[in-house]
């Protein structure tokens, strides 16, 4: 059956009955496959006005069809592409693959557009088909996440690409246009498909996908992957002038950055020479599409600013370090140097002890908060009322006069997360050791293990890896330890890496892994990698 073009299917929205409130806000429960857990994450705000909004939420079954999907879902996937930085052409494209335009079973009983997997056993549990590293099909059975609309899919879909920095080449910050975005997504590892990308590439040129992203032309210019539309890239030889006067410049070589996301409400005061920095809507030379912004006239040093994102950007050898801001809850977001930002000191020292959790609805987070890498949420302190939790150290900082207080705790489904002073209800230290008594401790030791080793196989994804360092043992557990910088490797262009061995720090209880780097073993902290 041929596909009606989207510029003559938009023309299905008018027909929508339903009007949907502008303002609501939908949440969603995106994966983040930080550790293996699936932690909640809260969706970006949607406001639109579109008639077709209430229609996507309700219609399911039969009355989605090949010819009125890629209609009824582009507009919303439209206004949530554009509040997530991502290309709706893409979003619309994959909706449409993984669903079989709405008809699959997954989507009419699970509202799931996108085949997202569900990984605490929730969800709906299906036989599906993947490919192992020769190409070949094989069927296995998964759990895959349950929505409850067909917008919180689109917006859970936005979601889980934000909480996952292995798919930040697909955001319009690094991708130049949809079709690179779809070639990127394959890379990442998002589907096994080796076909995965051409399939995209071949529905946005189908239906014209690129209009929903503001672009001029409709077909790929990707050479990576053949066009459907070849006359399109035709060049007019019949004006001689022009031609004879076209010189080719050389393609500028743009910058590349990794992304590390935080929580969108911490807040950070700007330095004293903040002004001297300019805002960029994406990181400087990582597009030839940049703009800049002017600061507020409001805003002076010490003004308070939202941070969400830390990129570090890498052009022709060179490292800096990169935040994402807002202004103010509702400004537009704009990227720029570290060094327009002011970050406290933070002191932190080994404790060992205990705390318990008040019932205050306390964040835990992966790092503390108004630290130079970001605090992520990892969850809240109510989840683990009155539990009790080993105490491994304490940071303390003063933030605008008043000094804050923060433990780190374990918690056997997190690991090692942060909470405020405010969300514990007492902690206790156990009795202190002198140099005296620990010198005799250390006499009485014999053979003790200080680590604890376990078999690991399959393979995981470096994730912020750059902020851990590679050893030869686990640290700690010989005296030959050796420290191997990551300009002395070469990094896989996918991040995946192969696992051998899984190793308990006792003293610490901390996990690390054995991984296969270039051919050679390394021990690596757990929190550097990602399995999927």
């Amino acid at each position: 059956m041929r596909r009606k073009p989207i510029v003559k299917s938009l023309m299905y929205v008018l027909s929508a009955t339903a009007v949907i409130s502008a303002g609501h806000v939908y949440v969603s429960h995106a994966d983040d496959l930080d550790n293996g857990a699936n932690n909640t994450a809260t969706a970006a705000t949607v406001n639109t006005n579109v008639t077709a909004a209430s229609s996507v939420n309700n219609i399911l079954g039969s009355q989605l069809t090949a010819d009125n999907f890629i209609s009824t879902i582009s507009p919303i996937a439209q206004s949530i592409a554009n509040s997530n930085n991502l290309y709706a052409s893409t979003m619309v494209a994959q909706a449409a693959l993984e669903s079989g335009y709405g008809t699959s079973y997954l989507t009419q009983t699970a509202n799931n557009l996108f085949g997202i997997k569900s990984f605490d056993g929730t969800g709906v549990k299906l036989k599906t088909s993947e490919y192992n590293s020769n190409g070949q099909a094989y069927s296995t059975y998964a759990y895959f996440k349950s929505y409850n609309s067909l917008i919180d899919s689109l917006q859970g879909y936005a979601t889980f690409l934000t909480v996952n920095s292995r798919y930040a080449n697909v955001f319009k910050s690094q991708a130049k246009d949809g079709f690179e975005a779809a070639n990127n997504i394959q890379k990442d590892g998002y589907a096994t498909d080796p076909s995965y990308a051409t399939k995209l590439i071949n529905l946005i040129n189908t239906y014209n996908l690129t209009a929903l992203d503001g672009n001029t032309s409709s077909t790929n210019t990707n050479t990576s992957t053949p066009s459907t539309n070849s006359s399109s890239n035709t060049t007019n030889t019949n004006n001689t002038t022009n031609t004879q006067s076209v010189t080719t410049k050389p393609k500028k070589t743009l910058a590349t950055a990794t992304y590390t996301y935080g929580n969108p409400l911490e807040t950070f005061q700007l330095s004293s020479k903040f002004a001297n920095y300019n805002l960029y809507t994406h990181i400087k030379d990582t597009t030839a599409k940049n703009v800049t912004g002017n600061w507020p006239s409001h805003l002076k040093a010490g003004s308070n600013v939202y941070v969400d994102c830390l990129a570090v950007r890498t052009y022709k050898g060179a490292t800096t370090t990169w935040y994402r801001i807002k202004t103010s809850k509702n400004a537009k977001s704009y990227w720029v140097s570290a060094k327009a930002i002011f970050f406290p000191t933070i002191h932190a020292k080994e404790y060992n002890g205990k705390a318990k959790l008040s019932h205050a609805n306390r964040g835990l987070y992966s790092n503390v908060f108004n630290s130079q890498t970001l605090a992520k949420s990892l969850g809240s302190s109510n989840s683990y009322k009155d539990q009790t939790f080993n105490v491994n150290q304490i940071a303390t900082y003063t933030y605008h006069g008043k000094e804050n207080t923060w433990y780190r705790i374990n918690v056997s489904s997190l690991g090692d997360v942060w909470v405020n002073k405010t969300g514990v209800t007492y902690t206790k230290a156990e009795k202190k050791v002198t140099k005296k008594m620990a010198k005799k401790v250390e006499k009485k030791k014999t053979t003790t293990k200080s680590s604890v080793y376990s078999k690991a196989s399959g393979h995981a994804y470096l994730n912020n890896y750059g902020k851990f360092a590679l050893y030869n043992h686990i640290p700690g557990t010989s005296k030959h330890i050796q420290k191997t910088a990551w300009s002395q490797v070469k990094v896989p262009k996918d991040y995946r890496v192969g696992v051998n061995l899984k190793g308990i720090r006792t003293e610490y209880n901390t996990t690390w892994y054995r991984i296969v780097l270039n051919h050679k073993n390394y021990w690596i902290s757990a929190k550097s990698l990602l399995f999927y």
